[in-house]
C-alpha cells in the first residue's frame, strides 16, 4: 500500500522533499529522528493512516550493502513503514559531485577533490564520532529497564511482595541493566573501536569520494570545505548547502536522474 504520510525530521528535508515528491505521499515534520517511528505507527494503529517515516541514518547504523533505495527501518506486519538513507544524512546527497556541477559548473573532478581535502581534515573527528556512535547504539534505553517484572498484566502485582523478594528483584534488574553499560564502555575496548575507524578511514579510503559521502558526515565535509568554498566565491558552508538546496527544489526531475536512491525512495513509498 502507498504511503499516504510520510514524517521526516526537519526543514531541509521538508524543503527539498516537497518538490521531489510532489504532493503525493503528505509531508510532516515530526521532530528528532526517535520520535519519527512511534508517530507514524500511532497514525497507523489511531487513524487508519498508512503512514511511514523517513529518517537520517547517523551513526545508528552501518551503511547497506543495497544503495539503490533507502533501507528498511521498521516493518507492521511483514509491510515496510519506515526506512533510513543509506547516506549519512540529506547532506551526502547535496554535495554528490554531479549535483554539485550542475548546481554551480564547477568541474566535478575540482568537488571531488575538494571533498578529499576536507576527509582528510576530519577522519579522525569522524573515527571518533563513529566510535561514540557504536556504543550508544549498544546501550540499553531506558525503557528497557522497566519498573516492574516480566509476565505480569497490566493490573497484576507479582506473588511475593516482602521486602526481601522485590529487594532482590529491584537489584538484579538494575545490575543487568549496568552490566551492558560497563561492557560497551569498557575504556580498552573503546580505544580498540577507535582505532578500528582511524584504521579503516585511511589514505585509500579517503581517495573513495563514494565511501566517503557514505560514512562521513555530509554537515562536517561541508563544515570541512569552508576554506575551499572561499576561493568559489562561495560566504560559506550554509549558503553553499542553500544554493544545492535550491537548485534541487528547482529542478526535481533531474534531481531523481543525477541522485538513484532518490528515484528509489519515490517507489519504495509509491509500492
Amino acid at each position: 500500500m502507498p504511503i499516504a504520510k510520510l514524517f521526516i525530521e526537519g526543514n531541509l528535508e521538508s524543503e527539498v522533499l516537497s518538490r521531489i515528491l510532489q504532493g503525493t505521499p503528505l509531508l510532516v515534520q515530526g521532530g528528532s529522528k526517535d520520535s519519527l517511528k512511534p508517530r507514524a505507527r500511532a497514525e497507523r494503529r489511531d487513524n487508519q493512516v498508512a503512514a511511514g517515516y523517513l529518517r537520517d541514518r547517523d551513526f545508528d547504523f552501518d551503511p547497506p550493502v543495497d544503495l539503490s533505495k533507502p533501507t528498511v527501518d521498521c516493518e507492521d506486519a511483514a509491510i515496510p513503514f519506515g526506512w533510513r538513507w543509506c547516506r549519512h544524512e540529506t547532506e551526502n546527497y547535496l554535495i554528490d559531485p554531479v549535483v554539485v556541477k550542475e548546481a554551480t559548473g564547477w568541474p566535478v573532478l575540482e568537488v571531488e577533490e575538494a571533498i578529499r581535502q576536507s576527509a582528510r581534515r576530519i577522519s579522525d573527528y569522524e573515527a571518533a564520532r563513529w566510535t561514540v556512535g557504536i556504543v550508544r547504539r549498544a546501550l540499553p534505553p531506558h525503557y528497557e529497564m522497566r519498573t516492574r517484572p516480566e509476565g505480569l498484566s497490566d493490573i497484576g502485582l507479582p506473588l511475593a511482595l516482602d521486602p526481601t523478594t522485590v529487594g532482590a528483584w529491584a537489584s538484579d534488574n538494575i545490575e543487568r541493566h549496568r552490566g551492558q553499560i560497563v561492557t560497551v564502555t569498557d575504556p580498552v575496548a573503546v580505544q580498540q573501536s577507535f582505532g578500528d575507524f582511524t584504521d579503516r578511514f585511511n589514505d585509500a579510503f579517503v581517495e573513495d569520494v563514494a565511501s566517503v559521502l557514505l560514512w562521513f558526515s555530509g554537515k562536517d565535509i561541508l563544515a570541512g570545505m569552508s576554506e575551499w568554498l572561499v576561493t568559489r566565491n562561495v560566504a560559506n558552508p550554509g549558503a553553499f548547502r542553500a544554493l544545492l538546496r535550491d537548485w534541487i527544489i528547482a529542478n526535481p526531475e533531474r534531481s531523481l536522474e543525477l541522485l538513484p536512491e532518490w528515484h528509489g525512495m519515490t517507489e519504495v513509498l509509491r509500492a
